[in-house]
């Protein structure tokens, strides 16, 4: 007689009332895992992660058949992506709220589902803050690297648990990021959700170490390090391995080669995947030219300076010293990705913003870049053919984002007016660490600026006010957008300036340098009616940057200015369809309409309907 698996004693059916058990099975402060199988109609059993059982072999040990390994392992992953975040942004993580009948409502938990769908996909759900993983049947394929006709989980996927997390992660940052205003914004979202998962993957000592034994310490030579989801990628049909790589992939023949730049594609590749991996690619060419650098003299001195490695396997020494090397430039290259994200503009966000707030945000951090970090961005980019708009030159002066220099005496009074303002709520923040206590300061503290720009305490007068806001990329006076035949359209008033973010950071840059900033980001938004039954929603804002180690001065504005004529137009082609990459407007299942603006539904965005 078969005996039953694990996973089907650990089951009890959801109509069962009398075995009902609570459907909880991890409550951390961050996350819930709630272990509800729908589509077979039943729920696992928690896993207890104090229990005797379980502390003595610090873990329950690896088991694809049991649902309270795979409760443990998504906890796990999911808590090791959002520390990454805390330690680079200097901050706690406070998800993004619930909005409910126009108020903000606090959400304490984000929900994980280890078994949440039978589909060969996962998800964000932004609507309902929860984390979607589902499982599916392999391909019956013959494939030297899966089991045909086995089970695949997605929640045992380190880089799809860190890929969704991100995903989250990322909302509560920059909400508006979930807009799909320009053809970067769907692809910037998967691409720095990729971007984290692979540089938590070269954190991984241990993997790194068996990876460059069987490279040589060449990065250029396939590996899985610069894999994505290679079980569920091998699982698909006519599946060569990962879901997706950085560094290559398998040709028609099924021979692997390594991903070249091309400096065109950027101009022509449509999807958010394609799009995405130009950004994934040009960040993994970044690390393979820091490891290069860093690397030369130990590769000099195990081949007596010929720069050719002997034949056979790397020595155990000469292993240990490049993975070591390798696990610190992904760890800096991590923390870089993470801060930039305090760089960006609050709403329409292009690959060229982020590229200049990679480059601001280590400058800030690291001013003498002694390994390159910032040369090896740079070149990187440009082979991918990834530039920043409006920029007169290519240097890291040129690419960094500008002091605010041009304010008049009355406008800096109007700057120090929000600064104390914003001061004095940060320094309360700062000695706080209830994360529910924190997002309600956060609430207020934006109330109270919100309330002090509407009744303009700056006492700069009307044209004066109207001035600085423009320098803010905000306005107060009507706006008149032309269409596309440059015909002037009905003045539009921009709506009630919201304060967005007011979030401190304190973080220790690889040098050694100590930042204390405050990110304070002010948007705005208009909407213009396209017809009688069509609107559209275009918004505008900046990001601000003050220094609180030195007297709360500004550092920097970085805007999307709301009165923008060229961006208008740019955004409305896009979104009407007359972009030539705006291939949601034909097929919209990758986005949610709201009425005014497209909305990244991941469900869809993340689909894999090929099984």
């Amino acid at each position: 007689m078969k005996k039953p698996s694990r996973a089907v004693n650990a089951s009890k059916n959801l109509t069962d009332p009398k075995d009902f058990i609570d459907p909880i099975c991890i409550n951390g402060e961050y996350f819930e895992i709630i272990d509800v199988d729908p589509p077979s109609n039943c729920y696992y059993e928690a896993v207890n992660l104090n229990s005797i059982e379980v502390l003595s072999q610090n873990g329950l040990q690896p088991d694809e058949g049991n649902p309270k390994f795979h409760q443990q392992f998504v906890y796990t992953i999911a808590m090791k992506t959002l520390d990454s975040f805390e330690k680079a942004l200097g901050r706690k993580v406070i998800w993004s709220p619930r909005i409910k009948d126009k108020k903000t409502e606090y959400v304490a938990k984000i929900r994980i589902y280890p078994h949440g769908t039978r589909d060969a996909n996962a998800y964000y759900d932004s609507n309902k803050k929860a984390l979607i993983f589902g499982y599916f049947k392999a391909s019956s394929r013959l494939n030297a690297k899966s089991f045909p006709g086995g089970a695949v989980f997605t929640c045992l996927s380190p880089d799809i648990i860190a890929h969704e997390v991100t995903h989250a992660i990322l909302d509560s940052i920059h909400p508006r990021f979930l807009e799909s205003t320009n053809s970067d914004v769907a692809a910037f979202h998967e691409a720095f959700s990729d971007i984290i998962a692979l540089l938590q993957r070269f954190t991984i000592t241990e993997l790194v170490e068996s990876q460059l034994r069987t490279s040589k310490g060449d990065l250029n030579e396939f590996n899985l390090l610069g894999d994505l989801a290679t079980q569920f990628g091998n699982a698909l049909p006519n599946g060569h391995g990962a879901l997706r790589s950085a560094i290559g992939s398998r040709n028609k023949d099924g021979k692997w080669e390594r991903k070249r730049p091309d400096s065109s594609l950027y101009h022509s590749v449509e999807t958010p995947h394609e799009r995405g991996s130009l950004l994934v690619a040009a960040f993994f060419d970044a690390l393979i030219k820091v490891y290069t650098f860093k690397t030369e003299d130990l590769l000099r001195i195990a081949s007596n300076g010929t720069g050719i490695l002997p034949s056979g396997q790397l020595s155990y020494d000469l292993t240990k010293r490049l993975a070591q090397e390798l696990c610190q430039i992904a760890g800096h290259l991590l923390n870089i990705a993470i801060r930039a994200l305090d760089y960006c503009p609050p709403v329409d966000i292009t690959f060229g913003d982020y590229f200049r707030a990679l480059i601001t945000a280590d400058m800030d951090a690291a001013p003498a870049d002694d390994n390159n970090y910032r040369v090896a961005f740079m070149e990187s980019f440009r082979d991918w053919g990834i530039f920043p708009d409006r920029v007169n030159t290519f240097s890291e002066e040129s690419l960094r984002w500008s002091k605010p220099d041009d304010f008049n005496n009355d406008e800096k009074i109007a700057l120090d007016i929000i600064a104390q303002k914003v001061e004095k709520e940060v320094r309360v923040i700062l000695g706080m660490s209830d994360r529910e206590a924190i997002f309600n300061k956060y609430n207020n503290s934006q109330l109270q600026l919100h309330d002090l720009l509407d009744l303009k305490e700056n006492k700069l007068g009307p044209e004066k006010w109207s001035t600085f806001l423009k320098k803010l990329g905000l306005t107060d006076k009507p706006i008149i957008y032309l269409d596309n035949f440059g015909k002037e359209m009905i003045p539009i008033n921009a709506f009630k300036i919201e304060v967005h973010k007011i979030r401190p950071a304190y973080r220790i840059g690889r040098e050694g340098n100590i930042l204390e900033q405050v990110i304070v980001t002010l948007t705005q938004k208009a909407e213009v009616a396209l017809s009688d039954k069509e609107k559209f929603r275009f918004r505008g804002g900046c990001t601000l940057i003050f220094n609180l180690a030195d007297n709360f001065n500004l550092d920097y504005i970085i805007t999307k200015n709301i009165s923008s004529q060229r961006r208008f137009l740019t955004q409305l082609n896009y979104q009407k369809g007359n972009d030539t990459h705006a291939f949601h407007s034909f097929d919209g299942s990758m986005y949610d309409d709201d009425c005014f603006s497209d909305r990244i539904n991941f469900s869809k965005l993340h689909f894999h309907d090929n099984l």
